[in-house]
């Protein structure tokens, strides 16, 4: 997955949520933005958004101002306690937008993320209660940043959907893919047969996956890589 993250005030470029989320085997974009002028830091995010046509942006405190305040189409966001009232002039977010905030946190009120949450027309769901301040660099917080991107992304799909995306298949493709299919309950998902390479073994071996689409679901590939939309 390509995410867009955008850092908070006086945060260090690839610090630790960008970091963690590249350890996950993701593709981070994060761009140097100014603490001294917002309308630059929303300029530069807007032209690296553009070139970078990500699958999910990540807005941190500030960031999350700044990610409320560029145009992002369709793209899903998530906000990490988004200062929104101090920065930017945005006062509501798109359906696809998940947002996580402590109740703790010392610098952005969680009442902020309440009001837009109802300024949006939000589910109650679309507001994650996490961590113990306004930084979210504990591991369970983190932990809900990465599976808030993927629920960004797919939110459409089921928990017994994402438990099967979550599971260990190591060389079950087969039973992977048809186990896809019953999770999925959706008759668009189909199974495909056919020979993949395989780097391990250095020949081809017979693989199996499920398509629907533009949509690739491979349960033999490592778990932040296993779905895949072609271009």
């Amino acid at each position: 997955m390509k995410i867009f993250f955008l850092h908070g005030w006086q945060s260090t470029l690839g610090g630790l949520k960008p970091t963690y989320l590249k350890d996950n085997g993701h593709e981070v974009l994060n761009p140097a933005l100014p603490d001294d002028d917002f309308d630059a830091a929303v300029r530069i995010a807007q032209a690296e958004f553009d070139q970078g046509k990500p699958d999910v942006v990540v807005g941190s405190s500030r960031g999350g101002a700044v990610a409320m305040n560029i145009d992002i189409g369709t793209t899903p966001l998530v906000l990490l306690c988004p200062a929104w009232k101090t920065w930017g002039t945005a006062t509501t977010v798109k359906p696809n937008t998940i947002i996580l905030h402590s109740r703790q946190d010392e610098t952005v009120p969680f009442e902020d993320s309440l009001e837009l949450l109802k300024n949006s027309g939000l589910p109650e769901s679309a507001l994650i209660e996490v961590g113990t301040e306004h930084r979210l660099a504990d591991d369970e917080s983190l932990e809900a940043m990465v599976e808030a991107c993927f629920g960004a992304c797919l939110p459409e799909w089921t928990d017994e959907q994402k438990g099967v995306l979550q599971q260990v298949w190591d060389g079950l493709c087969y039973s992977a893919a048809m186990r896809w299919i019953t999770a999925t309950k959706d008759s668009d998902w189909q199974v495909v047969h056919g020979t993949v390479f395989s780097g391990e073994l250095e020949k081809r071996i017979e693989h199996a996956w499920c398509e629907r689409g533009d949509l690739v679901v491979d349960l033999a590939m490592p778990v932040p890589a296993r779905v895949i939309e072609r271009e």
